[in-house]
């Protein structure tokens, strides 16, 4: 193992500064990046954010994506194709993992990918 070792990236330990409770599942915004809490975490506790993996999040339901197209998360915490919305940037997710239509309220995206 090589000295400068740390840990693989899976998971990062993060305090909810936050002014809400975050519920298991749900993704958390940190910094250029996103994390899914891997329980719940109230507001001022320190919980687990999984970094790496495939995870179901709700979608904007007018959007269709090919396998492999680049997410990213809105500040309502939907998944989208686009990197934008309006002026403001949407945060990168990941790539879709499955192809998605039109009217789904649903897409797999693989984290950081």
């Amino acid at each position: 193992m090589a000295k400068n070792y740390y840990q693989d990236g899976s998971t990062m330990d993060w305090k909810n500064g936050t002014t809400k409770d975050v519920v298991s599942g749900q993704p958390v915004v940190v910094g250029a990046i996103i994390g899914i809490a891997q329980h719940d975490i109230p507001v001022g506790v320190s919980g687990v954010l999984m970094m790496t993996g495939v995870f179901n999040l709700t979608k904007v339901t007018t959007e269709t994506w090919q396998r492999g197209a680049r997410l990213y998360l809105t500040a309502d915490g939907n998944l989208t194709a686009q990197d934008k919305d309006g002026s403001n940037p949407n945060t990168f997710a990941g790539t879709s993992w499955i192809t998605t239509n039109n009217g789904d309220t649903e897409g797999h995206v693989r984290l950081g990918f």
